[in-house]
């Protein structure tokens, strides 16, 4: 039996006043203690007791809310507190109580900082003492010179003098995730109490901190998501669907966009933080029990970071931690599994900007119900860094949730409103470090040479940089440069820059996030860390097919340069440096099993301007003729989808599960809809795919949906390579051109192209449908037992030696050729016009890594990359790696869009083995 040490909260109620430990902080209050004399708002603080399932899992701080004759509550405008079960606010309903808030209070102001991709608003929340407020603008500016050290000389009396004046800005963020609901309710009570309680901590707070929250980031995906929960409110004891479609493209992967900046949502919130020069970005997130504070995380940590950075993270997660721990909650954490390695999280916006970036995973159900929830060993086993772990069961509520993530921002803030000083000078101090950086750790610039014949895909990286808030530079005349000295180098190499090259000077305030995207990255297979959190590398020259030259001779700083207001990306296929060229009707097929993974391709056709039908695998069961309509199907990786499951989609048991437009769910429906999502392609649908290959059309595919085309037998002679000891996480891997007379090779000029491979997937080919398995061929030949030594030929005895023909020796991405006999009657032998045609093909083992984590790469080095496959009159090509991820593969969008043009130029004769091609 679980047994609370915490009184109940009507014996709290009176007693009046509690005081209870806070953490030393330097300036700040050292106990949590309510302001005497404030009264209590009875009827609110009621329901928060009774909508906590347990004393523990709530705290002195969240256990009351104050009452106020003039500022509203969440219950006075939406009728319910924050926390209650049954019911999750719309988007336009967080906001009408935060801007009721902002209309009762002159310590609350609303601002809007953009629009999603569906055009829903974005805001952000500014509460502080009136006074602060009011300096709002001044403050900017001051923190403005801090954050860029250069506006005052890098003198640092001039800086402690800017620190003495301000205001740090601590920013939360919620809800990026839309499944994770609870978010907003807790930041609408949050600001309630920042605006309100007088308690001396808070009061503290208010004068010493402008604390910024923006409720809702993914605000398309939360309104789906309150629709699919009303749906499940109004459907007691039936299933219902997942949230298939969260943003207008992306489903969790938005939290994976930071590098890329891709989504509306993204560039909102950097623009935000960089905007108000703030301290800290805070994101919450809600999947795992109770609160862990992932600020500390585990390693490896990101190699570009300050290391200021990393004292700053276990700074604030000990301490917040610590607190509540005391405070008597139970399952608070920090360090855990998460590695701080990547820069694609929403929060490493403020990591890569000198602020500190935060987030706290809080637990969640999906939803406002209270659930009895069954946990996992590992979630409530005790560690060093989890020595009050959380319960093995426990039946859990929103509220509990919003207690959870009040008190942690709550002891967070206090903590920061203490030793905001230290904060402000380590913001100036690390904005002073990445100015410093070609005089320190270097590099001095990162240079993209002018005559690059990727001009299209070069100003989609620079433009990358620039929304980055980075400054790009153009040289006004030719520039000399000392190399550094390569491995076989016997001296240093010099290099010249014509004028108009493009140069990203790292003595400015975010050198770090350019050095970040554009160095390379390496994960050694031997880090204690073996299971990374997420892409283990991403350098985006590489990524992008553009030359990028780190250059670390400071001479390139003394060249003559102006920076540029904005780079200019060319519009529809010369974004990729393709020709104009008619499009032919294009389709592109998504199961409902998941829709995230090919949202980055539909994102790619929208950018480019390119005409598409979006449909189901059940519209292709449906269909007839599918040729009478389309040239091109695209259809994208799903993510780790079997074949069955894309052909049978979710059990039929049970009830049938809509995904429609209804007065119910108004906001759902809209990208696609289905009656019931369970059905999947069926056998109908095979057979109505391999009709339109069959009849001349083109199926692209990539990972899980090559590996479904390869199953149904659209890809004859095409097999996926197997492996055993194979470890690639999110890799950047060196490819080779195999055929450059293909026109899927149109456009390129280099005989190199970097891949993204997420796990090392390659592909075999055969001239057989049933495989090369058992053909004779010179690597596999041992010689029989007879005379001679282990290199001689063995001759019979009693007859002259006739010389046998050479086995064939082919690479590793060939086909084994077929001898006459071989072919006699053979009906597995695939005809010479059908056989599989190999476009890419993986780099040696020596030289296959470009970026990332790469262990036993032998078992996929040289193999196929990219394959066009015959198929009857048409094609299917397969990816074994995802051409188009995250906004991240430029370089490899064309080989899916020159497909797409010339899918009525695939039949051409393949080429001729060559074995003795190079590595």
């Amino acid at each position: 039996m679980h047994m609370s040490i915490r009184i109940s909260l009507s014996a709290l109620l009176a007693l009046g006043t509690l005081g209870t430990h806070a953490a030393t902080a330097t300036g700040g209050p050292t106990d949590y203690a309510r302001a005497p004399g404030q009264p209590i708002d009875q009827v609110y603080t009621a329901q928060i007791l009774k909508f906590t399932t347990d004393p523990s899992f709530n705290s002195p701080l969240t256990d009351y809310l104050p009452a106020s004759a003039s500022v509203p509550t969440p219950e006075k405008v939406l009728g319910h507190i924050s926390g209650a079960p049954n019911y999750l606010p719309y988007s336009a309903d967080v906001y009408r109580y935060f801007r009721a808030l902002a209309a009762a209070s002159p310590r609350v102001k609303v601002f809007s900082i953009g629009k999603s991709e569906e055009g829903r608003e974005m805001i952000a929340v500014a509460i502080a003492d009136e006074s602060v407020l009011a300096d709002i603008d001044a403050n900017k500016a001051r923190l403005a010179k801090l954050g860029d050290p250069r506006s005052i000389k890098m003198d640092d009396a001039t800086a402690d003098q800017l620190i003495a004046q301000s205001t740090p800005v601590y920013y939360i963020t919620g809800t990026i995730h839309s499944t994770e609901t609870g978010s907003p309710t807790a930041l609408m009570e949050l600001a309630y109490r920042l605006a309100v309680d007088d308690a001396p901590y808070i009061q503290h707070i208010r004068s010493h901190v402008v604390t910024l929250i923006t409720p809702i980031v993914e605000v398309d995906g939360r309104d789906r998501m309150v629709d699919l929960y009303n749906w499940h409110l109004a459907h007691p004891g039936q299933s219902y669907p997942p949230l298939l479609y969260w943003g207008h493209y992306v489903a969790h992967d938005n939290n994976r966009d930071a590098m890329g900046m891709t989504l509306n949502l993204t560039r909102n919130v950097a623009d935000t933080f960089v905007g108000w020069h703030a301290q800290v970005l805070h994101d919450l997130h809600e999947s795992v029990p109770f609160l862990y504070d992932n600020t500390v995380g585990d390693g490896p940590y990101n190699a570009w970071i300050d290391p200021i950075l990393t004292g700053e993270w276990q700074q604030l997660g000990w301490d917040n931690v610590q607190q509540m721990t005391t405070l008597g909650m139970p399952g608070v954490f920090t360090h855990g599994d998460f590695d701080t390695w990547s820069p694609g999280y929403l929060m490493f916006i403020a990591a890569m900007h000198n602020g500190i970036s935060r987030l706290y995973e809080t637990f969640g159900n999906d939803g406002a119900d209270t659930v009895q929830r069954i946990l996992e060993p590992a979630e409530y086993q005790r560690t060093w860094y989890k020595p009050n772990p959380p319960l093995p069961t426990v039946l859990w509520s929103q509220r509990n949730n919003n207690n959870y993530q009040q008190t942690g921002l709550l002891t967070a803030l206090n903590y920061f409103s203490g030793n905001g000083q230290q904060f402000l000078k380590n913001f100036y101090l690390k904005s002073k470090r990445s100015i410093e950086k070609p005089q320190q750790a270097g590099p001095a610039a990162y240079v993209f040479p002018v005559d690059d014949k990727r001009s299209g895909s070069r100003a989609q990286l620079l433009r990358i940089l620039q929304l980055q808030h980075a400054e790009v530079s153009r040289s006004s005349a030719p520039v000399t440069v000392t190399l550094p000295k390569q491995d076989d180098d016997k001296k240093a190499k010099t290099r010249t820059f014509a004028a108009g090259s493009y140069v990203v000077r790292m003595d400015q305030p975010y050198s770090r996030i350019v050095d970040t995207l554009l160095d390379r990255q390496y994960w050694s297979p031997k880090d204690p860390q073996q299971h990374p959190y997420d892409d283990t590398g991403w350098s985006m020259g590489d990524l992008f097919d553009v030359e990028v030259v780190r250059v670390t001779d400071n001479a390139i700083l003394k060249a003559p340069m102006s920076v540029l207001e904005s780079i200019t990306v060319p519009q529809g296929l010369a974004a990729l440096d393709m020709p104009r060229a008619k499009l032919p009707r294009i389709a592109m097929m998504h199961t409902w099993l998941g829709t995230q993974t090919e949202g980055w391709w539909r994102m790619a056709l929208d950018k480019l301007q390119v005409p598409y039908d979006y449909i189901s695998t059940q519209d292709v069961a449906k269909a007839g003729n599918l040729r009478a309509k389309y040239d091109v199907i695209l259809f994208g990786p799903i993510g780790g989808t079997s074949t069955q499951q894309i052909v049978d989609g979710l059990p039929m048991w049970g009830n049938p599960m809509p995904w429609k437009t209804t007065a119910l769910t108004p906001n759902l429906g809209h990208i696609d809809s289905t009656d019931d999502i369970r059905p999947g392609l069926g056998a109908s649908g095979v057979a109505s795919l391999k009709r339109f290959v069959q009849t001349g059309g083109l199926l692209i595919t990539a990972e899980d949906t090559a590996s479904f085309a390869i199953d149904v037998g659209m890809a004859p002679g095409v097999f996926i390579t197997p492996s055993s000891k194979l470890k690639v996480v999110g890799s950047v891997l060196q490819a080779k051109f195999v055929d450059r007379r293909s026109p899927i090779a149109a456009t390129y000029t280099r005989d190199e192209l970097a891949l993204y491979s997420a796990a090392g997937q390659s592909f075999t080919v055969s001239n057989q449908i049933t495989g090369d398995h058992g053909l004779p061929n010179a690597k596999d030949f041992q010689r029989p037992t007879g005379r001679g030594g282990p290199h001689d030929t063995d001759t019979p005895e009693g007859r002259a030696s006739i010389e046998a023909p050479a086995l064939p020796d082919v690479k590793p991405w060939q086909a084994l050729p077929l001898n006459a006999e071989q072919m006699r009657n053979n009906p597995w032998a695939i005809p010479v016009g059908q056989r599989p045609q190999v476009i890419l093909r993986y780099a040696d083992a020596k030289n296959l890594l470009i970026s990332g984590l790469l262990d036993s790469g032998d078992e996929m080095a040289e193999r196929a990359a990219v394959v066009d496959a015959r198929y009857g009159k048409g094609h299917v090509l397969l990816f074994a790696s995802n051409p188009i991820w995250r906004g991240e593969t430029i370089g490899s969008y064309p080989l899916v869009f020159n497909a797409i043009v010339n899918f009525d130029k695939l039949d051409m004769p393949p080429a001729k083995a060559t074995v003795k091609d190079s590595p």
